[in-house]
């Protein structure tokens, strides 16, 4: 098993997007598998099979498992920005925008806003929002 002390970049920051969505598979496998064993236990049924398939899963901690989560939500909600900013280049407007996220135009919006006020409000001069990000950013939808 992986230990719960090791440090965040060491274990998420520093992954690849498939490394860390292997990391989330092999911690649904074990999950499954658990559960399944369970669920035969209780039921009075064999789980060797179950067990040594469980067995031969490398090992994740929930804790790995948790910072892998959170390092593709970082990349996706990063991904997602930018699609939004390539759809508003395009000419889509905010309803369209919010219509593909499952959002409020207002919502997705706001959310564009947001991570344009968040690069400004950066410490890292490199990533202040570009001129052609706040140009995609158009006028509010509900004005």
């Amino acid at each position: 098993m992986v230990s719960d002390t090791t440090k965040p970049s060491e274990s998420a920051d520093g992954r690849s997007l498939e490394e860390l969505l292997d990391v989330l598979r092999v911690s649904d496998q074990r999950e499954f598998y658990e559960r399944g064993i369970e669920r035969q236990q209780e039921a009075g049924h064999p789980v060797a099979v179950l067990v040594k398939a469980l067995g031969e899963l490398p090992g994740v901690s929930g804790l790995e498992a948790l910072r892998a989560s959170r390092r593709v939500v970082e990349l996706l909600t990063g991904a997602r920005w930018h699609m939004m900013r390539q759809a508003r280049e395009e000419g889509s407007s905010w309803s369209q925008v919010g219509a593909a996220l499952g959002m409020s135009k207002q919502a997705a919006y706001d959310f564009y806003r947001r991570k344009l006020d968040q690069q400004d409000a950066s410490p890292d001069p490199g990533i202040s929002s570009s001129p052609r990000s706040r140009a995609a950013q158009g006028e509010n939808p509900s004005d």
